[in-house]
């Protein structure tokens, strides 16, 4: 039986090598990963009373104890990364990579229950633009493989088919492997904006129920090339969709953070109390599109001295700035405070010893993603299909 791969090298001409294949995601890799990613000067306050100190919010957050949380939606994105295996075009070979993505969102009722409120589970497979030469017709090859692919007869006994074929350029010089796994990415960031749009759409999200999107908000802006449909920050309508929407970084790079004229502005967010959160600061980007600014600022879930690191505890907290007047003078302060109040009441209850990241978990974020992930297929039987 003629499997995955012996269908994408015949149909594109390639040779492959039956290399070893293994998970991204279970194999050691050095670093940390952050759920941020550029450098960011705090230069233009981001809010209208201009603090220059951080500012205790323990009596804001037990005003609001007893009272319906402004969070009621919780949405994370995820994706599992493969390396299926190598295939050759013109001597050159290339690495096949391949992707589970998942994203879901989860909503909270006024009773405290937990309801799944909107899944998405997409497969996708990852080649090499060279894999189809003409650049003209290159996505309805890429169509076709992909209704070739499905028809395989394993896929069939599984229930499972695969929703996408993307393909990654040869040029500069970032390793191949990792723009692979970019192009992954790229396709789990447009599927969260959609979800976005579909809850905006069923007015779901207003001023008493937010949505808090796991980690940052500053996405990359895709080209018309790439993503034909695309869904920008830079673009007004889309922007609007996220009106009622935070991100909350759990992990998030501390030596980018700079103050004006240079210096690292870190010890800010390490020196910060329970319960105190950071001035905000009005941060422009040149990831998502011009004129896209975000507010932006940090807020300390817990006591250091109960964490394995001094920057354990605290979150870094985004909102986009979609208004003039935002765009012009920052968010109000009441705002800012009033969500970060809310914010310190979701700390708890606490999933210490299940992640090692508990420190700076939302639990709900939390259990959202536990959901998510719990919808993925074994990494054996993913890479069994092939």
């Amino acid at each position: 039986m003629s499997g995955i791969i012996d269908t994408i090298a015949k149909q594109t001409n390639g040779i492959c090598f039956q290399s070893h294949r293994y998970c991204h995601d279970t194999t050691d890799r050095a670093g940390i990963e952050y759920d941020d990613n550029t450098n960011v000067e705090w230069k233009d306050s981001g809010e209208t009373e201009r603090p220059k100190k951080p500012i205790d919010l323990k009596a804001e957050a037990d005003k609001r104890r007893n009272i319906p949380s402004v969070f009621s939606y919780f949405l994370d994105g995820s994706r599992h990364t493969y390396k299926i295996d190598d295939i050759s075009y013109n001597k050159n070979v290339y690495p096949i990579i391949a992707g589970q993505v998942g994203v879901g969102c989860c909503s909270r009722s006024s009773e405290r229950k937990f309801f799944r409120e909107l899944f998405e589970r997409k497969l996708v497979i990852v080649l090499p633009d060279i894999a189809f030469r003409d650049p003209w017709d290159r996505d309805a090859l890429s169509m076709d493989l992909l209704k070739q692919v499905n028809s395989n007869n394993r896929l069939h006994r599984f229930n499972i088919s695969f929703d996408s074929i993307r393909l990654y350029s040869r040029s500069d010089d970032v390793k191949l492997e990792n723009k692979a796994i970019a192009r992954v990415q790229d396709f789990m960031i447009e599927l969260e904006k959609e979800m976005v749009a579909r809850l905006v759409a069923a007015g779901k999200l207003n001023y008493d129920h937010y949505l808090i999107k796991d980690g940052s908000l500053e996405y990359q802006k895709m080209s018309a090339k790439t993503f034909p449909n695309a869904k920008n920050l830079s673009d007004r309508k889309v922007a609007n969709n996220y009106q009622y929407v935070i991100g909350v970084s759990k992990s998030f790079d501390p030596t980018k953070c700079f103050i004006k004229g240079g210096g690292s502005n870190s010890d800010i967010i390490a020196n910060l109390k329970p319960f105190h959160r950071t001035p905000a600061y009005m941060y422009k980007s040149t990831r998502s599109g011009n004129d896209v600014k975000f507010c932006v600022w940090y807020l300390r879930l817990r006591d250091a001295r109960y964490t394995k690191s001094i920057f354990d505890g605290v979150v870094k907290i985004e909102k986009l700035l979609i208004k003039d007047a935002e765009k012009e003078y920052g968010l109000p302060s009441e705002e800012i405070d009033n969500l970060s109040a809310f914010l310190l009441n979701e700390r708890n209850p606490v999933n210490y010893g299940s992640d090692g990241r508990w420190a700076n978990h939302i639990y709900p974020v939390y259990l959202t993603e536990s959901f998510v992930k719990s919808k993925y297929l074994s990494n054996e039987l993913f890479m069994q299909l092939f």
